[in-house]
């Protein structure tokens, strides 16, 4: 298979003038082996009932069914989401293929844009009867990234904007008269289109490995709870007391590192969400500059009466990182410089540094050693969970 496969690149439908983009197989593999593993945890459940003993009742009517219809199910969603989401762009539409296909002429696109999604990227069609079409495919995620994704988002904006479509920032209808190679102004969002609202959260490679710490020790709270102790020999009311309420607090602190905090953009103020939140106006604001902090970096604002304020998205740290680091900081200051009233012009933020640290360079992304030891760390603790809850419901089972 050819590398541009791999990587997710155009695939020609056959005929002159069609682009076809879906799932790359590097995006595809995860998923079919996740998907595989669970058609073979079901189809396993027949050949253990089958090897019981002559006295033991036979296999239920409901596990024969699940062991029948979820492979099923399986495979046809596998086919869906990784061969058949995706777009096909042809001269005079674009082709959506999601759940409902549609046919979306160029002339009734009024802006291809680009917007964060469950910790990554994708294309959204705005057309100009006010429907907003996100596209399943092409998309950017943790545990699936494309290489090629802002490609494909130019190249799908470059066919709109040549076969009718108009550049909302130069008034341009056609390629020749408009500069289709604009380059993105930050993070979420392309060509300068913005939102009413955008929030950030904390990079799911920073959030994943400790929402999975916190998980597997609630896991491990319940059934401690729930399994007895050394004194008793069956579990009390005040250990399953005990063991919910302890787990229910790690769910709860691990559903705050992961989407609790972060940041929310709106037109008036930037509202910072942590354990303190705040409400800064945008012609509060200095300046918005970046500080090395416990080994990585972090973004500060610089308000006017002096204060600073960091904020707890974007950031990188010594293991732990976010690969999106620059460009979110990028979208931060275009929001600030686009909606700030008291601000005539960007501010650099070099003059509200001390004047003894030294200037930090753009941040080049994580390198293989953290990618190492996050995947590691997220796969041992995704393992250790599963080995939890199974053991859980065998204790309870037993209990039952």
């Amino acid at each position: 298979m050819s590398e541009e496969a791999l990587d997710g690149g155009a695939e020609s439908s056959g005929s002159v003038g069609r682009i076809r983009y879906r799932a790359s197989w590097r995006q595809f593999l995860p998923l079919g082996l996740l998907f595989g593993a669970l058609a073979l945890m079901q189809l396993s459940n027949l050949w253990m009932w089958a090897h019981r003993g002559s006295g033991l009742p036979s296999v239920p009517l409901d596990a024969r069914v699940l062991a029948v219809v979820l492979p099923i199910v399986f495979a046809l969603e596998l086919w869906m989401l990784g061969r058949y989401f995706g777009i096909t762009l042809t001269p005079e539409a674009a082709i959506v293929h999601n759940l409902r296909r549609r046919t979306i002429p160029w002339t009734d696109v009024a802006e291809v844009a680009v917007e964060p999604f469950s910790g990554g990227r994708r294309v959204v069609l705005y057309e100009t009867d006010g429907h907003r079409t996100p596209l399943r495919m092409p998309n950017s995620a943790f545990l699936s990234r494309d290489r090629r994704f802002d490609e494909k988002a130019a190249t799908i904006r470059d066919w709109w904007l040549a076969h009718g479509g108009t550049d909302t920032d130069t008034g341009t209808g056609t390629a020749a008269d408009a500069d289709a190679t604009a380059e993105p102004v930050g993070w979420g969002h392309t060509y300068g289109r913005l939102s009413e609202r955008l929030s950030m959260r904390p990079a799911p490679s920073r959030s994943a490995p400790v929402a999975l710490l916190l998980v597997l020790l609630a896991a491990d709270a319940l059934v401690a709870g729930f399994a007895g102790s050394p004194v008793a020999d069956h579990p009390t009311p005040l250990g399953r007391a005990l063991g919910g309420l302890v787990a229910i607090a790690l769910l709860l602190g691990a559903g705050f590192l992961s989407l609790g905090r972060g940041v929310v953009l709106t037109s008036g103020h930037l509202a910072v969400r942590g354990l303190r939140s705040r409400t800064v106006p945008w012609d509060d604001i200095e300046g918005i500059v970046t500080e090395p902090h416990g080994g990585g970096r972090r973004l500060v604002l610089v308000e006017t009466d002096g204060r600073r304020t960091p904020l707890p998205v974007p950031r990188v740290g010594r293991v732990l990182w976010d690969s999106e680091f620059e460009s979110r900081s990028q979208t931060l200051r275009h929001w600030w410089h686009t909606h700030a009233t008291t601000h005539t012009g960007p501010s650099d933020p070099a003059t509200l540094e001390p004047s003894d640290r030294p200037t930090l360079l753009p941040y080049p992304g994580p390198r293989l050693w953290q990618k190492t030891v996050v995947t590691l760390v997220c796969v041992v603790l995704g393992y250790e969970i599963l080995v939890s809850v199974l053991v859980g419901t065998l204790v309870a089972t037993i209990g039952a």
